[in-house]
């Protein structure tokens, strides 16, 4: 299982990600050094701040990437969003209108769609 995270391909990922933290880590201490110098201002510090929180970003997206891979060789799937129902096609413009199964008889469902061909006409005009 661990093997996996040992191929080529996970070798260079591993060498990209630590390339990352050590280049955004550098990068703040620039601003740092540069916020503090007589021509820094706080617009240079805002950016030594901000550079670390790049840098632990990609720290979370390799390990959810190592973990989700991890999870994959396990064996589990990983759990995606139930998928909505097909939306029936309208013109730009068009409010849909909702309907009910045809055995189904619904006042209320009649008058909300009655309310919207009110509002559909009224644009019309």
């Amino acid at each position: 299982m661990l093997a996996r995270l040992l191929t080529p391909r996970w070798l260079v990922l591993h060498v990209l990600a630590v390339l990352w933290v050590v280049i955004c880590c550098a990068l703040g201490w620039w601003q740092w050094e540069r916020s503090q110098s007589a021509g820094g201002s706080y617009l240079n510090l805002g950016y030594a701040l901000q550079w670390p929180l790049f840098a632990l970003f990609g720290v979370y997206m390799w390990v959810r990437t190592v973990r989700m891979q991890l999870a994959e060789d396990r064996g589990e799937a990983p759990q995606e969003p139930a998928e909505p129902a097909p939306a029936k096609p309208t013109s730009y413009g068009r409010r849909p209108v909702v309907t009910a199964a045809p055995d189904e008889a619904d006042p209320e469902l009649d008058e909300y769609n009655r309310y919207l061909r009110e509002l559909r006409d009224q644009e019309t005009r």
